[in-house]
């Protein structure tokens, strides 16, 4: 159990971060209504701890956006249509807050909020300018989402040569680093590279980029729910066919004119 004083601190550099985060939850989806259940309690827990919390969201219920509010999130509507226009949005939202740190996450990762402190501390530290997550196990994830993100990661280190958990979704940086995220460049950036591109031009850029190894569990009922649906094999599929391509070519073509 933590001492008043331990509570302090961590308030203290909880209170430095802002989350930034994206939602759409479709009511009429059994899946989507449980991962804005899931999103609420990412939300709740945030606020509890000291966080501040930014929500863009492209079209959910009033309904389920009030009660994101009630439970403490600052929620805007999303201004342009694309995955990478909605994160950047709440990025620029996260960024204008004044906060020291900004912490991208995907809202369902409920679990992951208590690791955010672990990933800012190294930045707090001046050891790192952006630290992305690495997971100990991905055994609680769907199987087909373990092969996929597994080879997704191990497609960047052979690309980029640095051993990053990628797939993960979590990146965790000095406000000052937020331009990697806002002036992407990127030929189809309006995607899940949206989140992947930046890492690399900060890398490129000899940045100091770190992994912080976290224990993290993925929901047991959202693995139950997306095992054997193939909407999810086809998302996971798609999410291959889309990066693959995509970061090798932005990559050979910004660091070969380096080289």
């Amino acid at each position: 159990m933590m001492t008043n004083s331990q509570n302090n601190n961590l308030r203290e550099i909880t209170e430095k971060i802002v989350i930034a985060t994206t939602t759409f939850y479709n009511p009429n989806n059994s899946s989507d209504n449980y991962r804005s259940n899931l999103a609420k309690k990412t939300i709740k827990n945030a606020t509890d701890l000291g966080y501040k919390i930014i929500v863009v969201d492209g079209g959910s219920s009033e309904k389920i956006l009030r009660e994101f509010e009630k439970y403490g999130a600052q929620i805007y509507s999303q201004t342009s249509n694309g995955m990478g226009n909605s994160r950047r949005q709440a990025i620029t939202e996260a960024y204008s807050s004044g906060k020291e740190i900004i912490a991208w996450m995907e809202p369902e990762k409920n679990n992951y909020i208590n690791k955010i402190i672990d990933t800012a501390i190294p930045i707090l530290n001046n050891s790192a300018e952006i630290v992305i997550p690495k997971r100990k196990s991905l055994k609680s994830y769907p199987l087909y989402q373990q092969y996929a993100e597994r080879f997704g990661n191990e497609f960047w280190k052979e690309l980029t040569g640095t051993n990053l958990d990628m797939w993960f979704g979590p990146r965790t940086w000095r406000k000052e680093s937020s331009n990697y995220f806002l002036n992407n460049s990127s030929t189809n950036n309006n995607c899940w590279d949206s989140i992947f591109i930046p890492i690399m031009n900060a890398i490129i850029d000899n940045k100091k980029v770190i992994s912080v190894e976290i224990d993290y569990t993925h929901p047991k009922k959202q693995t139950e729910l997306e095992e054997h649906n193939l909407i999810f094999y086809k998302k996971r599929l798609e999410q291959l066919e889309n990066l693959i391509p995509a970061l090798e070519t932005y990559w050979n073509k910004s660091y070969n004119k380096l080289i």
